[in-house]
Formats: structure tokens, sequence, C-alpha cells
């Protein structure tokens, strides 16, 4: 199956990818991986569509210390159609008005090829990539992209466009982080509260997912994946749910209001 994760911090931290043995989980996800991060304002993108442990790419970042940032995004993907392709590979990216946009999917959206487009068209063939850009022309309509106002909107059109199937999906802007669950429940998505203290390593890890987080400063934020990437400190989205990460905090919760405010009390 598909995974996906991402986080948001309260500033940029050094995070150490490892999708190491691929014999449990990734044999599943055999059909590409990719990573997404901002090093600034700007966005770096590296897909392949093989295995990870296929990849020239792989031993390089699992060493390389140039994954700075406090947004990030990474999927493994096993195709349900079609033959493997870079173009096909997640995430994906587009750029309008100076904002670098990038989005990942988990699911199937039926008849997500009828839907129009606009300036943004796909490069390859996906429901996946058609329905980031038929989003992402929503988007540009909106008086303030992904602007704190236009949350509640966003999660509304998420819902509707969720009928066509199933949807799990991350979208970033670079400050942004909006995380969408399914409303059937599909595969699962989960969030963790992370802080990083002074001279503390944090570390997460499953068989197939390893993520390093710092050492050097207080840092706090919040990961979220498909599956949990360690035993304890997992939170469950709600069925439908859509949560805004913004500089390491909760600020927005379609279905639990009180999470954001939990989390704006915190920052202040």
């Amino acid at each position: 199956m598909c995974e996906l994760m991402g986080y948001s911090f309260a500033k940029p931290i050094v995070a150490d990818f490892s999708i190491r043995e691929f014999a449990l989980r990734g044999e599943e996800n055999a059909d590409g991986w990719g990573v997404a991060w901002y090093p600034d304002q700007s966005l770096a993108l590296i897909k392949e569509a093989v295995k990870w442990k296929a990849s020239t790419h792989s031993g390089f970042l699992e060493s390389y210390s140039g994954i700075s940032s406090s947004v990030c995004m990474a999927h493994v993907r096993h195709l349900t159609t079609g033959q493997a392709t870079h173009a096909d590979t997640h995430p994906f990216a587009r750029e309008h008005l100076g904002t670098d946009y990038c989005f990942a999917h988990n699911g199937t959206l039926e008849g997500a090829h009828e839907l129009p487009l606009g300036r943004f068209h796909p490069v390859g063939g996906t429901d996946s990539e058609h329905f980031f850009c038929h989003l992402l022309e929503e988007i540009a309509g909106w008086d303030g992209g992904l602007a704190e106002k236009n949350w509640p909107l966003l999660h509304q059109k998420l819902a509707d466009w969720n009928q066509l199937g199933k949807l799990n999906c991350l979208l970033a802007d670079g400050e942004r982080l909006c995380c969408y669950f399914d409303a059937g429940g599909w595969k699962g998505l989960h969030f963790r509260r992370v802080l990083v203290r002074d001279q503390e390593t944090r570390r997460f890890e499953d068989p197939d997912l390893r993520l390093d987080l710092g050492n050097s400063a207080v840092n706090l934020g919040v990961v979220v994946a498909t599956a949990p990437l360690s035993a304890t400190g997992w939170e469950t989205f709600l069925r439908g749910e859509l949560i805004v990460l913004q500089g390491g905090l909760i600020r927005f919760s379609s279905h639990r209001n009180h999470l954001a405010a939990v989390e704006l009390t915190k920052a202040s």
C-alpha cells in the first residue's frame, strides 16, 4: 500500500530519511518513492519510480545532511494500474505566483480525470496529479491561497471531492502543511506532537522509515504518517478531518478545533 509522511516544525530540522528493510513493507511499495522539502521559499524534490533499495540516490540521501526544512513530505508508492514512471511518482509540484506547492495522495479518485483544468496540467497520467492540478486551480482563485481564512473552504472542497473515491492527501506551500484523512477511513492517517530539547536526539523508527529530528536546539513540531512510526504517542485523524500545520503547531482542525486552541496557547 502507499504510505504518506509529512511534518511541520517551528524551526528547520535535518531529516535523515532511511527507507530500510523494504523486504517487510517496501516490497509492497515497490513502484516509487519521493521526498520533498523547502530549503527556503523554494521546493526541493527528489523522486524515482523504483524501490528505495534499488535507487541510485538512496545511499546519498541516507547520509545527506542538506535536507533541512520546517516543512517536508515523503511518499512511497504501490501503483494500482499501469507501469511505474517518474512522471507518475509522488509528490507532485507546481508554482503559482511565486509559491511552490507540493502534493501527495494515497487512494483512488474515480472520475478525477473528468475534473476541469485551467492553467495547470498533469505531466503524467495519474488521477492524483490530475486532481492536484484541479485543486490548485481552485486555490489560485482564492484570495490569499492557503491563508487561514480559506482553511474551512479547503476542507469543504476536499470533502466534496472525497465523494469520488478514496482521498488521503498532503498539500504544502512551504509555510503550511494541510493534511486530509479519507471520510471512509481508507488506510489511516495519524499525527504526533514532538518536542526536541537541547542536546536531545529524537527518532521515530519502523522497519521502513527513520526520521532523525535534530540534536542541537529546542524545537517543536507535528509529524503525520499513514501508520504510526513508533509504538506510542500517536493520535488518529477523524474521518473526513482536515488538519493544518504551521510553524510546528496544529493551527486548524475541521473536526476538533480545540486542538488548534491548545496548540496556539502553547505558542503564546
